[in-house]
């Protein structure tokens, strides 16, 4: 497999990552029933940044994963896919 195909190919995974752990950050704050003022007050993250990840406009870290369940008490395995 050519270098240009691989790196396609993990960036559609990284991609699909993104767009499942916004989500299921999204679902688990409205299960809540919170803005993203809310979930953004909780966790300490600007509500534009919160948009950003539910938008898959932008991979959080595991530690921005573990605040944001921590915000949502929730384990976050809930945020994680459980396939990519």
């Amino acid at each position: 497999m050519c270098e240009l195909l691989r790196k396609y190919i993990t960036m559609l995974s990284k991609l699909r990552f993104t767009e499942i752990v916004g989500a299921n950050i999204r679902e688990e704050r409205k299960k809540k029933g919170w803005s993203q003022d809310q979930l953004s007050a909780e966790c300490g993250f600007y509500r534009t940044y919160i948009n950003l990840v539910e938008t898959a406009k932008r991979t959080p870290s595991s530690y921005t994963l573990f605040r944001v369940a921590k915000a949502l008490k929730v384990p976050v395995d809930n945020l994680y896919p459980s396939t990519v």
